[in-house]
């Protein structure tokens, strides 16, 4: 038998999107193909997401005695990842009228990823019902109210320099994979490396991570060179001059110190680190220094 497809279309309420399955990584090595395939098949007969949108669809609820089993797929219809936590849900009939809810706590699920649909079970407590028995033929499961939920942000580079070399960039992908991921609304400041040059600077090479949904520009950069042992070598307030981080993206920043010393070679500056205080941001918010 044909199963219909869910696909992304438009009309004149917003864009469906469509979403693929996502199991937990120890899901993912025990889940039987034939199982996944009937995952697969679930998810194709929910009803379309809007883009955007955060959803919860129920497949059965089977009464347990003591509890009553309910299987969801919970879909991320957002173009980040999510972490949920403490979710509030509500079963209701055809009229709007409330037949069960209950709060979980879904942080287990992990990441939800981008575009995806996840299968789950939960079990309400029989005191949490206020019927006797939910029917079979009228009951749905929403969203209630408001939750706690983190949407996970990995910002990408822009403006690299024109002709790096392949060596390079790949050393500079890695750093930026091995930061944690942000939340929505961060912006972080982290240090790439510090190391003292032929011609007496201490140069400074930082990644600036945006993750809000608006342009972020920099005006000043109050910075401390600090040696292996946490000494103050050095100071400046930077003055930043059309510096923007797109939203979404991360950009490399050079920082210059001059000094008196002069090696006969670039050297790295293997323990020392930097502070920033008091970065002063157009349009940003939640500042972290990793």
């Amino acid at each position: 038998m044909a199963k219909k497809t869910q696909k992304g279309k438009k009309d004149n309420r917003g864009e469906y999107v469509s979403t693929v399955l996502s199991l937990l990584d120890e899901e993912e090595n025990v889940v039987s193909d034939v199982q996944k395939e009937i995952y697969m098949d679930e998810i194709r007969d929910l009803p379309p997401i809007k883009k955007g949108e955060l959803n919860v669809s129920g497949v059965y609820a089977y009464d347990l005695g003591d509890k009553i089993e309910v299987k969801v797929y919970i879909r991320n219809g957002l173009s980040t990842n999510l972490n949920l936590q403490k979710i509030p849900f509500l079963i209701v009939n055809s009229k709007g009228e409330t037949l069960a809810s209950q709060t979980f706590n879904l942080a287990s699920l992990g990441k939800l990823p981008p575009r995806s649909a996840r299968p789950v079970k939960l079990y309400f407590e029989k005191k949490n019902l206020k019927v006797d028995k939910i029917p079979q033929d009228d009951w749905k499961i929403v969203l209630n109210g408001e939750f706690n939920i983190t949407s996970k942000v990995r910002p990408r580079y822009e403006g690299l320099p024109k002709g790096i070399s392949v060596e390079d960039k790949l050393v500079f992908d890695k750093f930026l994979d091995g930061l944690p991921e942000m939340e929505e609304g961060e912006f972080s400041i982290s240090t790439f490396s510090i190391g003292l040059q032929r011609n007496g600077n201490i140069l400074v090479t930082t990644v600036m991570r945006n993750a809000t949904n608006k342009p972020i520009t920099i005006n000043k950069m109050p910075m401390t060179v600090l040696d292996k042992n946490r000494r103050a070598v050095k100071s400046n307030n930077f003055i930043m001059k059309d510096f923007t981080v797109s939203p979404y993206r991360a950009k490399l920043c050079n920082f210059a110190f001059p000094t008196d010393v002069h090696p006969e070679n670039d050297q790295p500056l293997d323990g020392w680190s930097v502070i920033y205080r008091q970065v002063r941001i157009n349009g940003g918010k939640n500042i972290k220094r990793v």
